[in-house]
């Protein structure tokens, strides 16, 4: 990474300002902070009103605006970190899951493409009973009345999911072989 040219040439300083910066904030908000919150504790102990207690609402946000400051100087730093350490558990959790589940993956799979293999050869393969379109030949729904393809109205006549026979619409068993239509 550090043989890539990169955007800004003065990368390296801005971030080393950034940090710097930062520490200022983070140490002097620190002071201002306890010494805020130690009048306001003394003040407790008999010490009277607590004359310093300004000096925290000055600290908090100091310290507040030191730690987004080292946040952004060390961003780089802190996300190459946690890149280091969260990679090879996602990997190793990635291969887990699919070392595991591989075989109902596939038994999906199957399925899934049996499934559209017989959507795609029509009744004889499988699929629904369907209707036969005389004009385009396309495979249409048993209540379909028109094609889906060309529009053009549809037999009452159902094909055999056995033989491919055509039979009436209102047949329970195919007159050519006696198998069940529905």
């Amino acid at each position: 990474m550090e043989n890539q040219p990169q955007i800004d040439q003065q990368h390296e300083h801005k971030k080393r300002v950034i940090r710097k910066i930062g520490m200022v904030f983070v140490a002097v908000g620190g002071i201002f902070t306890l010494i805020g919150i130690g009048s306001f504790f003394m003040a407790f102990g008999g010490g009277g009103w607590p004359r310093y207690f300004w000096c925290a609402f000055i600290g908090l946000p100091m310290l507040g605006f030191g730690k987004i400051l080292l946040s952004m100087g060390y961003m780089g730093a802190i996300a190459r970190y946690t890149a280091g350490e969260v990679a090879p558990v996602t990997s190793d959790t990635f291969n887990y899951m699919a070392h595991n589940t591989k075989d109902g993956i596939r038994t999906v799979a199957t399925s899934l493409g049996e499934g559209l293999a017989a959507g795609m050869h029509g009744p004889a393969q499988g699929g629904t009973a369907a209707v036969r379109c005389r004009k385009c030949g396309a495979d249409n729904e048993e209540s379909a009345r028109f094609c889906d393809q060309c529009g053009a109205s549809l037999p009452e006549r159902v094909d055999c999911q056995s033989c491919g026979e055509q039979n009436d619409r209102d047949a329970r068993f195919c007159d050519n072989c006696g198998k069940p239509l529905h």
